[in-house]
């Protein structure tokens, strides 16, 4: 399984979740936040910090 988090509408460009995140993961565009999969390590810590809700958690199942 592999856990992805992805900010959806309602993003404030607050900016909370760029200091919550200890991978460096997220950095601010013009649309809001954006979060880099590839860097991101799943801990959760932008969701659960995150004011607005606009973060959101999908769970992929492995498919081969």
């Amino acid at each position: 399984m592999k856990v992805i988090y992805s900010v959806e509408r309602g993003c404030t460009h607050c900016g909370t979740c760029i200091y919550e995140c200890p991978s460096g993961a997220i950095r601010m565009t013009q649309a809001g936040a954006l979060i880099d999969q590839v860097k991101c390590t799943g801990c959760g810590r932008c969701m659960a910090n995150c004011a607005s809700e606009a973060i959101k958690k999908t769970v992929m199942d492995n498919i081969n």
